[in-house]
């Protein structure tokens, strides 16, 4: 079993194993209100939720062997998001039945074709490791993020509820 995230790397990115110490950007990600706006009820988070999300991401390889990458610019070695598959045990009807999928991007990148890059290279490795589908959850309002899962072969599945909203489950077949 995986118990580190794997280096992956794009044109543009570096994609690697979470650190304690990638804790600053990663919190000011997640207290962006432009960033939150289609997660979680759209709610910043502050540095205790924000802790836990980290610890998540970095237990997530230990306990299951897959889980999310660090986003980092190649060039100016920013921190620029994170991507990659999870657990999390949502409380959603109907249940989660795979690997989910998921993606963030600070605002200040958005529109650089980031995002393609960074799902590109963790679907690529999703194919070598997976032998079910997985799928994604993603909230009605957030085209950007449809347009991007419809992109790489996820395919509307159905409503969930989550959090008292309906939201879009979208389900990528195995490669």
């Amino acid at each position: 079993m995986v118990k580190e995230a794997p280096h992956l790397e794009t044109e543009r990115l570096i994609l690697r194993h979470f650190t304690l110490d990638d804790f600053p950007g990663l919190a000011a990600c997640w207290a962006d209100p432009e960033m939150v706006k289609f997660i979680g009820g759209g709610q910043p988070q502050g540095q205790e939720m924000t802790w836990s999300r980290l610890l998540r991401y970095i237990g997530h390889w230990q306990a299951l062997g897959y889980g999310y990458w660090g986003v980092f610019e190649k060039v100016e070695g920013r921190f620029v998001g994170a991507f990659g598959f999870q657990d999390a045990r949502r409380e959603l009807t109907p249940a989660l039945q795979f690997p989910e999928a998921g993606w963030t991007l600070i605002p200040a990148v958005h529109g650089k074709g980031y995002a393609n890059e960074a799902l590109g290279a963790i679907l690529g490795w999703a194919d070598g490791e997976f032998t079910t589908p997985v799928c994604c959850i993603i909230d009605n309002d957030n085209p950007r993020s449809i347009h991007l899962a419809e992109g790489f072969g996820f395919q509307f599945a159905h409503y969930v509820e989550y959090h008292g909203k309906q939201v879009k489950m979208f389900i990528r077949p195995t490669r």
